[in-house]
């Protein structure tokens, strides 16, 4: 039999015991709910970089931001493409010009250089542009109470301008070495160049995107002014390339001056004889008239033949014009097939003689 004193001090223990175990149940969940509270509290934590882009010596970077509509993952994938050209643009505006790679070779030729320019825009048109790599988002944020997300493009300009410079002395390696083939017959050289001209404009890219990277001035010098001089070569060769007219029916006689001028716009020289390649016209037409207006559809076909007479490539061109004077839809037809023509010309030039 237990005395008072046994009693209260088992009493008092087990009083002890009970509001311990209490107090562990009561704890259990509080903590599990605080680790939910800091985790969920932690994803909307803006991160420095949102509006403190880093800095960091032979880095560039670019942030930016896209609204969230639904998935947020659309969202983020537009934030990378906005942010990498976020990036690409603070490259721009710290280069003051990006054109000074073209001058030199220009300069030099005093000519008119009017041909290969707008040769070189149909090749730009069907060239794809070189990009730079090694641009990657290496962060990116979601915030939920604003429904916005956001990434971090980072791109090392450094590694980024080695890779540019590789490529372009491997391109200009190959345009040294191919030459302009000097002693051939014109023709022949205007087809042996035909894979320089491409080179040439992707090589132009090139030059542009080392000019962003304000690393164009790392381009071997020599092997530049080398290429260049080629480049006045290929020029000084399409200026001089002889193109006579001859209209092979009554009705084509109408297109010829009206190609001529199309043709002298846009660079080519026009002879009277001794072409290096001529071009053979025919055109048709027809006018119906309907309730006071002339509708007239005419087409046109020119061989390209060269100077030996044997056809080289065909050339077609239609249209229809209107106008409440039938003179006036007939003048508008020829001068639309002989732009047409004209800009036919040059595509065949680089692509089917």
């Amino acid at each position: 039999m237990l005395n008072k004193p046994s009693y209260l001090l088992l009493g008092l223990a087990l009083t002890a015991f009970s509001l311990a175990g209490c107090n562990t149940n009561n704890l259990q969940p509080m903590d599990i709910s605080a680790s939910q509270l800091s985790s969920a509290a932690a994803v909307n934590i803006q991160p420095d970089w949102v509006n403190n882009p880093p800095r960091r010596s032979g880095y560039a970077y670019g942030v930016a931001s896209s609204e969230v509509y639904g998935r947020s993952a659309n969202a983020l994938e537009t934030a990378r493409e906005k942010a990498k050209a976020d990036l690409l643009a603070g490259i721009r505006v710290e280069i003051s010009s990006s054109t000074d790679y073209s001058k030199s070779a220009t300069m030099q030729f005093k000519g008119d250089t009017k041909l290969q320019e707008n040769l070189n825009q149909k090749i730009s048109s069907k060239t794809a542009a070189v990009e730079l790599s090694g641009i990657k988002v290496t962060e990116t944020w979601v915030d939920e109470q604003n429904k916005a997300a956001w990434a971090l493009a980072e791109l090392d300009t450094n590694a980024a301008a080695q890779q540019l410079l590789k490529q372009l002395a491997q391109l200009e390696s190959r345009i040294v070495q191919r030459g302009t083939l000097a002693t051939a017959a014109k023709l022949d050289r205007v087809r042996y160049v035909k894979p320089s001209l491409q080179e040439l404009v992707e090589r132009r890219q090139l030059l542009e995107q080392l000019t962003f990277l304000g690393a164009a001035t790392q381009v071997d010098a020599a092997r530049r002014q080398t290429v260049e001089n080629i480049e006045v070569e290929i020029a000084q060769l399409l200026a001089s390339l002889g193109i006579q007219l001859q209209a092979e029916t009554q009705a084509a006689q109408a297109l010829q001056p009206k190609l001529a001028s199309a043709l002298t716009d846009l660079g080519f020289n026009l002879v009277n004889s001794q072409p290096d390649l001529r071009l053979v016209m025919q055109l048709k037409s027809s006018r119906v008239e309907r309730k006071g207006l002339n509708y007239v559809d005419a087409s046109a076909s020119t061989q390209i033949n060269s100077a030996e007479k044997r056809t080289l490539h065909v050339i077609n061109a239609t249209t229809r014009t209107v106008s409440s004077e039938a003179s006036v839809a007939s003048n508008k037809a020829v001068e639309e097939l002989a732009q047409k023509l004209a800009e036919s010309l040059i595509e065949s030039l680089y692509q089917n003689l």
